[in-house]
């Protein structure tokens, strides 16, 4: 199918994924859509095919205008819904880029834990363990998995000097994570999602939190250095790719951080 705009008569329909991102599929045909939300999703779906790989370079404005058959202001309105929802960047001199989970501008993207007094939160991840599991209830909701569907389930803490101060439970679909192959005791430099990115392909584009508060079981509280049943922050979050489908579900608990929100 070509992906030019113009003289698209009647294509395929897609269903809508709950929970996804602005950039999701959309159930109405293109032709009744703002044809910068055209070209927004076809540009999208060539960085999700891999045509544009994370740090790759877009082609020229006028380059995709021809290509797509739309004009430039279109492109460049199209450009710049994506670059707002931090998928691209546009580079001085350079053009405009496919933002990396390990550039300058994405890697604390999702960190949206603070000090106390609002000082940043720079965290070393060390692995407690790793290895694949059935998925259970919580897992298979927030992901959408089946029966007896199965996850890679991570366990780690996030320290900063030297002093654990988040424990945290990852889920992953197992299949699409097969090669991400976490090392129990060592220790992860990286964010994570730079990981899913580099290892398995899967770029997070957009990740939703939801707060609660908890107690410290034994294996908290020993991680954490305080009493057990003492009161933690639980921040639960879903992250989902480029294609809308969730992809992480992550309990994050802590007793000595904030969890930083920007209200519009």
């Amino acid at each position: 199918m070509s992906n030019r705009i113009r003289g698209v008569a009647n294509p395929q329909a897609q269903a809508e994924v709950p929970g996804a991102p602005e950039t999701a599929p959309v159930t109405a045909p293109l032709a009744s859509r703002p044809l910068y939300l055209q070209a927004r999703d076809l540009l999208l779906r060539r960085i999700v095919d891999g045509t544009w790989k994370p740090g790759g370079y877009l082609p020229s404005e006028p380059q995709l205008a021809l290509d797509l058959g739309v004009s430039i202001g279109t492109i460049r309105k199209a450009m710049e819904d994506l670059v707002g929802q931090g998928l691209l960047e546009r580079q001085h001199g350079r053009g405009t880029q496919v933002v990396p989970h390990s550039s300058d501008r994405s890697r604390f993207r999702f960190l949206r834990f603070v000090h106390g007094d609002g000082r940043p939160f720079r965290p070393v991840a060390l692995v407690l363990s790793a290895g694949t599991a059935r998925a259970d209830a919580q897992d298979r909701a927030a992901l959408g998995l089946g029966a007896g569907a199965k996850v890679m389930v991570l366990l780690r803490t996030r320290s900063e000097d030297g002093v654990p101060l988040i424990y945290e439970r990852i889920a992953l679909p197992a299949e699409p994570f097969a090669a991400l192959k976490p090392e129990p005791g060592a220790e992860m430099l990286e964010e994570i999602y730079v990981l899913y990115q580099a290892r398995c392909g899967q770029t997070v584009a957009r990740a939703r939190d939801t707060i609660a508060t908890d107690r410290a079981s034994p294996a908290m509280a020993d991680a954490l250095g305080c009493p057990p049943g003492a009161p933690l922050l639980l921040v639960r979050r879903v992250a989902v790719a480029l294609t809308g489908d969730p992809i992480e579900y992550r309990q994050s608990w802590t007793a000595a951080l904030h969890y930083r929100s920007d209200l519009d």
